[in-house]
């Protein structure tokens, strides 16, 4: 269940985080965010809490061979990039196309460590892009081996050319010092993410 997207046209616009792909562009330093303004009107991307999966469909690029698809509204948590590797945690992508932009079928790309015990470094699957509904890219860590520290990307592209790159730097639990995830669904996580420093209650 690793990968996961949207029912199509099943989450709402939300907020623009202009100020953050500003920053994390200008930074030069990882992670990082690229998107091509000819196509991409705008960006969400950060941790996410779990939603519940209502259906899958075959993806044979990927390490599990589906994707599973979600209903609800994606709200992501400002990690500045940074993510736990704890079970159950999942991080993405919501983009928005141009208004003009014409529909697109985009090939959808996760890049991360070797996988220990399988070597998988790159999984992908296809999806559709296009101005009427954003489409929304999520990887849950649904197994030990997928919860691997490193530098992770997820990326688009149509037609071999990059429609958008974000990476995600995947620590271990204790070196996390991002914000705690405030999921309805704590059983689901085990323990919620504490930023780092931060004594038990």
């Amino acid at each position: 269940m690793s990968f996961e997207r949207t029912i199509s046209g099943a989450v709402g616009a939300g907020l623009a985080l202009a100020a953050l792909l500003l920053s994390a562009a200008a930074g030069g330093a990882e992670p990082r965010v690229q998107a091509d303004s000819a196509v991409i009107e705008r960006l969400e991307f950060g941790l996410t809490c779990p939603l519940p999966i209502v259906s899958s469909e075959d993806a044979p690029g990927t390490e599990n061979g589906r994707v599973d698809i979600f209903e609800g509204e994606v709200r992501f948590v400002d990690s500045h990039q940074q993510v736990p590797a704890v079970l159950g945690v999942g991080f993405g992508v919501k983009a928005w196309a141009r208004p003009d932009a014409a529909p697109t079928r985009i090939t959808i790309r996760s890049l991360h460590p070797a996988f220990p015990g399988t070597g998988t470094t790159s999984q992908s699957f296809t999806s559709h892009l296009g101005p009427n509904a954003p489409m929304t890219h999520v990887f849950t860590f649904d197994l030990p081996h997928e919860a691997t520290p490193g530098l992770w990307q997820l990326q688009a592209l149509a037609g071999g050319r990059m429609i958008y790159s974000v990476s995600f730097k995947v620590v271990p639990p204790e070196a996390y010092s991002g914000p705690p995830l405030d999921c309805e669904h704590l059983d689901l996580l085990g323990e919620a993410p504490r930023p780092a420093g931060t004594p038990a209650a």
